[in-house]
């Protein structure tokens, strides 16, 4: 029966060694990672503004009259103006705060049917505007937007 006994403390011991092993390991890779962002978050908090600010599309600086409603109200409106378009999306200066990723109606005066579009970002600008991206599903500048302005 010590034998059996014997043979199991050593089973555990081992183990015990393993566990102890593993997780000082772990505790390394994580200690690592940690003084590695800690030394280089200016050049990993740049490189992911870049990325933000990459853009597939050349945007236009144009100034071009539309209304903004909301998809559930889409009697309620803003009559805004553009500050650049591209093939897919614009920036467009708002009167009040738009909520990112939701979903507004963009109607160029000229058009009868509005565009869906979807909120990339809406943030503070000049005086009591915002200025907010907007990114459509579909090339809504070829002619239309030069053409209005």
């Amino acid at each position: 029966m010590q034998r059996g006994s014997a043979l199991s403390s050593v089973l555990v011991r081992t183990q015990m060694i393993w566990l102890i092993t593993i997780v000082t390991f772990l505790g390394a890779i994580v200690a690592a990672m940690l003084v590695f962002l800690f030394f280089f978050r200016k050049q990993i908090l740049a490189a992911l503004r870049k990325l933000e600010e990459h853009r597939m599309e050349a945007r236009i600086p144009t100034r071009v009259g539309l209304e903004l409603s909301g998809p559930d109200e889409p009697l309620i409106y803003e009559t805004t103006f553009t500050e650049n378009v591209s093939r897919h999306g614009a920036r467009v200066l708002a009167k009040r705060h738009w909520s990112p990723n939701d979903s507004v109606l963009v109607k160029l005066p000229q058009e009868s049917l509005p565009s869906r579009a979807r909120i990339t970002y809406c943030q503070p600008s000049t005086g009591d505007e915002f200025a907010m991206g907007l990114q459509f599903s579909l090339v809504v500048y070829d002619c239309d937007w030069i053409g209005s302005r």
